[in-house]
């Protein structure tokens, strides 16, 4: 539940910035080596959204119990938050020089897109990038590292503000934690889609409407694994430990996995 609140602490102000970037069918692998090279690969849709319009009253966001991550009625306490970070999140939005989003640049038109398209082409990773139309791009990312620091997919240049659909933290005792926060088709990362999806409808009707999350993402490692939140655990594999999540609107909690390498 911690990582579901995080989530919505990010994206909610890039909600009323005017920009959100979410998967939409996709296919995401990360094979990490003992010595703590890595290669990670994203291939499918990433989909854009045009929040410009942001809404002008508060909506309640779903609450989740933590045991069962089923969706459940909202304490007052909770939705009193909620309100709260609504309220701080459009204020900041509307303070001059303060938009989290502005370094990304506004996505509200089919120019800003192809900008963001040239831009994303530049970037070491980025095997293939193509616009199909409906804010929808098509991509194919890959790229080999060491995890002598963080990892964070997608990254735009100039410190533009974007919901990271991946992080990799290399931890002072030897471990990395895995966090895919935006892999969760029925989670916050879910809702949050589906809020940017309404808000562009809104501002924009007739359009079609725009995919929520669904794919897989398949850890391979030669790590230790400490812990995960896979339903099935990890299996083996060549020598290696796999740990897959189906991403769809029944998965409600985002992939997350601590892994120790070899040595520590």
């Amino acid at each position: 539940m911690k990582t579901m609140r995080l989530i919505a602490a990010l994206a909610i102000p890039l909600l009323l910035a005017g920009c959100l970037l979410s998967p939409g069918k996709f296919a995401s692998t990360l094979d990490l080596k003992r010595d703590g090279t890595f290669t990670f690969t994203y291939a499918g849709e990433i989909v854009v959204t045009d929040t410009s319009s942001p809404p002008a009253e508060f909506s309640a966001s779903p609450c989740f119990d933590e045991t069962t991550f089923d969706e459940r009625e909202c304490t007052p306490a909770e939705l009193d938050q909620q309100r709260k970070d609504f309220d701080a999140a459009l204020a900041s939005s509307n303070a001059p020089g303060e938009m989290l989003g502005k370094g990304m640049g506004d996505f509200g038109s089919e120019e800003s897109i192809a900008d963001l398209i040239d831009q994303l082409k530049k970037q070491e990773g980025w095997k293939s990038v193509s616009y199909r139309g409906n804010r929808i791009i098509d991509v194919e990312y890959a790229i080999t590292g060491t995890l002598n620091h963080g990892f964070s997919f997608p990254l735009m240049e100039g410190g533009g503000a974007v919901m990271p659909f991946i992080t990799l933290t290399r931890r002072k005792d030897g471990t990395v934690k895995v966090v895919a926060p935006a892999f969760s088709g029925g989670g916050m990362a879910g809702e949050l889609a589906g809020m940017g999806a309404l808000a562009g409808a809104a501002s924009s009707p007739g359009k079609a409407a725009q995919p929520k999350p669904e794919g897989t993402f398949t850890v391979t490692t030669e790590g230790r694994i400490l812990t995960n939140n896979t339903d099935e655990g990890p299996t083996d594999a060549a020598g290696k430990s796999v740990l897959k999540w189906v991403v769809n609107n029944r998965l409600a909690k985002a992939p997350e996995a601590l892994i120790r390498l070899a040595g520590q």
